[in-house]
């Protein structure tokens, strides 16, 4: 009887060994099966942060008309002659119109001095050398005023036109 109890205990241990098998086969293709169908990435990719985006206005390029100065000069014949110089300048920027053409009496001032101690205005007329010193004073002189009263706008370029005008006979 001893011998037929040592069986039955090695049949119990057997069978229990087998079902663990199966449970631990099953478990293990389970846990196979879920990792390959799990994705690739275990967290979501990190979105990038971007600025918002904002809206500029377009650079836009305008030309601002200084208005007129005049002066009697003496040409090289000695006769006197009446000098008109019209200064345009050409604007680029981003600014208001408005604050441009608000600045103009300042920009008015601070071209009148200059224009009035240039030492060689008889020779703008017929000088390219004295002409683009004088535009070289003027900006000099408006560039400040632009800048204070519109950042956003940098002047680009200046013109000046000129008139000379025999003196009228009284």
């Amino acid at each position: 009887m001893a011998k037929e109890r040592k069986k039955k205990s090695r049949q119990i241990k057997t069978t229990g060994q087998w079902w663990i098998g199966v449970a631990a086969v099953t478990i293990g293709a389970l846990v196979i099966w879920a990792t390959l169908r799990m994705p690739i990435h275990e967290t979501a990719p990190r979105s990038e942060v971007h600025p918002p985006v904002t809206v500029s206005p377009p650079m836009v390029s305008r030309r601002l008309d200084l208005g007129s100065y005049g002066v009697t000069i003496t040409d090289s014949a000695g006769r006197n002659r009446f000098l008109t110089i019209h200064p345009v300048v050409e604007v680029q920027g981003k600014g208001t119109w408005s604050g441009l053409r608000a600045v103009r009496p300042a920009m008015d001032a601070a071209i009148e001095n200059p224009f009035m101690a240039f030492p060689d205005l008889a020779r703008v007329p017929d000088s390219i050398v004295a002409r683009d010193q004088l535009k070289s004073v003027i900006l000099h002189s408006i560039v400040p005023v632009l800048a204070r009263a519109d950042p956003g706008w940098r002047i680009t370029g200046i013109h000046l036109q000129v008139v000379v005008k025999a003196m009228p006979v009284h």
